[in-house]
């Protein structure tokens, strides 16, 4: 794949009907296979919350983030201790996810279980299948960190749809510090510019099987 800069110009890249379509099938058998781990999470929620008195709270986390430059309501399982969220939104005005998750401490004991094998993100299928996110492309930003790369003229989270993987989670590892996940990125940008439906569609494919072993590693995404 040719080599790119870090900077893309800002126009909506239109996706393939059929990679809609995949997005649309794929979701609802994820959610159908996944549907009795669903009921025993929220079973250990709840029993946890009962017995550990700071892991109360609910059972989702809520934020706006940004995909191909639209707000939606981006919901994942709640990892973290409700009185660590509370203070961080207190001190900060928003959330900053990532480094919170670098420190067990925050986290409630079903929360580390959860997000060594990534299945916090659980909840993003519904996003998915609303129509909000794509199974692959760039992770879904917070308005602050979206609006610092716009103003830099980065425009990655903003022209395309935001996904559940991508070429950035597969590379977990491999060099991932913020300029590395920008060209990362920007890679995939550029595939789905200049190939057809079919080939992105194979694309994600792959993408998504590297996901699927990088999970069952245990090493998140």
């Amino acid at each position: 794949m040719k080599n790119i800069t870090t900077i893309i110009p800002d126009e909506i890249v239109k996706m393939p009907i059929i990679k809609r379509f995949f997005d649309i099938a794929f979701s609802g058998m994820v959610f159908l296979f996944f549907l009795p781990i669903l009921i025993i999470v929220l079973i250990i929620f709840k029993i946890e919350g009962l017995m550990i008195t700071s892991s109360k709270g609910t059972l989702f986390y809520t934020e706006i983030r940004i995909s191909q430059g639209q707000p939606f309501k981006f919901r994942k399982f709640r990892i973290f201790k409700q009185a660590v969220l509370n203070q961080v939104l207190k001190e900060q005005g928003f959330i900053h996810t990532k480094p919170l998750e670098r420190d067990n401490k925050n986290l409630t004991l079903t929360g580390r279980l959860l997000k060594k094998f990534y299945l916090d993100e659980l909840p993003q299928i519904f996003s998915i299948l609303i129509g909000n996110m794509s199974f692959v492309g760039p992770r879904p930003w917070n308005i602050v960190n979206y609006q610092d790369e716009v103003a830099q003229g980065i425009f990655r989270k903003k022209i395309i749809k935001a996904g559940l993987t991508g070429l950035v989670q597969i590379s977990k590892g491999q060099n991932g510090d913020h300029k590395n996940g920008i060209l990362l990125d920007n890679m995939y940008i550029d595939y789905c510019k200049n190939h057809s439906g079919f080939k992105i569609l194979l694309f994600d494919i792959k993408i998504l099987l590297k996901s699927i072993t990088v999970l069952l590693k245990g090493q998140g995404l």
